[in-house]
């Protein structure tokens, strides 16, 4: 009886770990690249988290249906699912909402609805490079040059992109490295939200 009882744990270990192999990996991409144990610092105080394996994931793609995706490994970031550009978010509506592209959009994408209103993304410029200066506290600021910046931003379906309340920087091989807000309703500048300080990228 003892000897069936440890088969049938052994069997059991077997069969899940046979289900985790057969299931497909959703690795990220270069402009957000968020590989398990990686981790960024922004000058906010923000510090964003890759869990350190991949996790199994699922979700509903439809408020008005039951069906769910299938089961894929995905990298799970601060409690958020990331599948390549996309990530989960709590809403009904846009369970899933894709922060870019990796080329200038012609058309901005629906990422959610606030209020009645229709929020959108775009990925409007593509920059050679890019200088962030980052803040140091007791010493000189400290400058850093990132290669090819995709410039993404958010707005909602009441204004256009030119009138944007987000706009993010996102280096090749690094991900977020500059958050700007703006309130398109007054003649301000942006602000600079947060800014990266330092990085790791778990090849």
């Amino acid at each position: 009886m003892k000897k069936l009882g440890l088969f049938i744990v052994f069997f059991g270990l077997l069969t899940s770990c046979t289900k985790e192999d057969a299931l497909t990996i959703v690795y990220p991409k270069e402009y957000l690249p968020a590989y398990p144990g990686s981790w960024w610092v922004y000058s906010n105080g923000e510090r964003v988290t890759v869990q350190p394996e991949y996790v199994a994931h699922s979700y509903q793609p439809s408020i008005n249906s039951n069906d769910y995706t299938s089961e894929k490994l995905v990298p799970c970031i601060d409690g958020n699912y990331l599948y390549e550009y996309s990530i989960t978010q709590y809403s009904t509506l846009y369970p899933i909402k894709k922060l870019l592209e990796e080329s200038v959009s012609q058309k901005p994408w629906i990422v959610n609805e606030v209020n009645g209103e229709i929020i959108y993304r775009q990925t409007i410029k593509k920059l050679d490079s890019m200088y962030i200066y980052k803040p140091s506290f007791g010493a000189p600021v400290v400058d850093t040059l990132f290669k090819s910046v995709l410039v993404v931003v958010e707005f909602s379906d009441t204004l256009t992109a030119a009138k944007w309340n987000t706009k993010e920087y996102y280096a090749k091989n690094v991900g977020l490295i500059c958050t700007e807000i703006n309130n398109p309703f007054d003649t301000l500048n942006p602000v600079i939200q947060k800014v990266i300080i330092d990085y790791y990228i778990n090849y």
